[in-house]
């Protein structure tokens, strides 16, 4: 590696770089926000290694008890944690032959320059050319990071093949932990009704835990927003009369918040509509990192973790030629050029990760994940003792019997299959598990 091409300059503006970018993005880019910047803590990990701690806490009542008696102990609550190494985040910018000879062409022009604000609006030029290479891996770093983060809070998983169409390097699996018992699904695939949001509010209250944000995509919303039960929400919060004859209006956004958080006690809607610019093998490709499918529901959109990071080996380990300048505390921008052909290189890195924390407090909704009657098979099963879900065939009087230990409900074995299908699309994702497992012996052809 060769020091830059343009290093008189390079040692100028390289140790400002920061307030290039901050300048650049704020004038040219006044809508692009982060939400890892507001929701996320920055935390220094000297071990280069995250770990991310949920309590499975339930607060029990205190005891009332006589002078001079002693106190009766209660058990601690679990401790569950996550944790990995820290990964590499990486990007690379080239200046090749034909930019290196317009910037020299600059630097001609300056030389010859005659008046002062001649010389100052090349300069200028110059600085700006030199510093985009610079801004466009910071920025960079910040939109794998944002992408990461809403991927990892809606899914509770980041999965980075290492050879697809967003990701050139190494693959990436990252578990937060999310808990099974806290996943619901809805009753009917690709609708999200009342009672679906009713359900997981309910766990939460029943758990000790306060919903005041869901966090869903944009579409998803507008989606919810057209459903008959939307519509006849915001009718009621009117005061406005309606029977299943009415045709009721799609209600605005405005007026389904209000009516929506005045029957839930507050709970608001974080909509997300954020896409974020791939390439590879200068292939450019726009991409949604928020689950589309999933709602998420969270006791405050303040805060849900930490964004760790560490020093990159690099840092304390200069290269000779290479110019080094550090930009949001936690990525190393560096640069240099190499001949044959000749070139000039801008390297943005990062040692980072954005960590979802206290996914005890976490619920989320997945509106794909639905068991629907499989009518084939029940076309042939005419005196109705026989249950097909999840891909296999069950004895119903015993598939019933089993659900309701878990479910803690009283159905009958005569009740109808799209009843008892709507009953097991309400269970939690754990509890669902369980009853998969108990009615594994009941299977029948």
């Amino acid at each position: 590696m060769n020091e830059s091409l343009f290093i008189e300059f390079v040692k100028k503006i390289w140790p400002k770089l920061s307030l290039y970018v901050k300048e650049k993005i704020n004038g040219t880019n006044k809508n692009l926000t982060y939400l890892h910047k507001t929701m996320l803590t920055r935390v220094y990990s000297p071990d280069q290694k995250w770990e991310g701690t949920s309590a499975n806490t339930t607060y029990v009542a205190a005891d009332m008890v006589a002078m001079d008696s002693p106190l009766s102990p209660k058990k601690r609550d679990s401790i569950a944690r996550s944790s990995g190494e820290l990964p590499k985040v990486g990007i690379k910018k080239i200046l090749r032959e034909t930019q290196i000879n317009a910037i020299n062409i600059m630097k001609a022009h300056l030389s010859n320059a005659t008046t002062e604000e001649a010389q100052k609006s090349l300069k200028n030029r110059i600085f700006s050319r030199l510093t985009d290479d610079g801004t466009a891996c910071s920025v960079g770093i910040d939109e794998r990071n944002e992408a990461n983060f809403l991927t990892g809070l809606s899914d509770g998983v980041i999965i980075v093949e290492g050879d697809d169409d967003k990701n050139s390097g190494l693959g990436l699996r990252v578990n937060y932990g999310y808990l099974p018992e806290h996943s619901f699904g809805v009753v009917t695939t690709g609708e999200v009704t009342g009672d679906d949001i009713e359900r997981v509010i309910g766990k939460a209250n029943d758990d000790g835990n306060s919903i005041s944000v869901i966090m869903l995509a944009l579409s998803t919303y507008n989606k919810m927003r057209q459903s008959q039960w939307a519509k006849e929400l915001v009718a009621s919060y009117r005061g406005q009369t309606f029977d299943n004859e009415t045709k009721l209006p799609v209600p605005t956004s405005t007026l389904f918040d209000e009516a929506f958080s005045d029957q839930y006690n507050g709970i608001s809607f974080f909509k997300i509509d954020r896409s974020v610019t791939y390439e590879k093998n200068g292939k450019r490709v726009s991409y949604k990192p928020w689950n589309a499918n999933k709602l998420i529901f969270l006791p405050s959109a303040d805060n849900v973790g930490s964004f760790v990071w560490g020093t990159l080996a690099e840092s304390t380990n200069p290269v000779k030629g290479v110019e080094y300048t550090i930009v949001d505390e936690y990525k190393l921008i560096s640069r240099y050029s190499k001949t044959d052909p000749l070139q000039e290189f801008t390297n943005g890195q990062a040692l980072c990760l954005p960590v979802i924390e206290n996914v005890d407090q976490i619920y989320s909704l997945d509106i794909l994940e639905a068991q629907t009657v499989d009518t084939t098979k029940e076309s042939g099963d005419s005196t109705d003792v026989k249950i097909t879900i999840w891909g296999a065939t069950y004895k119903k009087p015993e598939f019933v019997t089993e659900y309701n230990k878990i479910a803690g409900k009283n159905l009958t074995s005569t009740v109808s299959d799209d009843k008892l299908i709507a009953a097991v699309n309400r269970l939690s994702d754990a509890d669902e598990a369980s009853l998969k497992k108990a009615v594994e012996s009941h299977k029948t052809t």
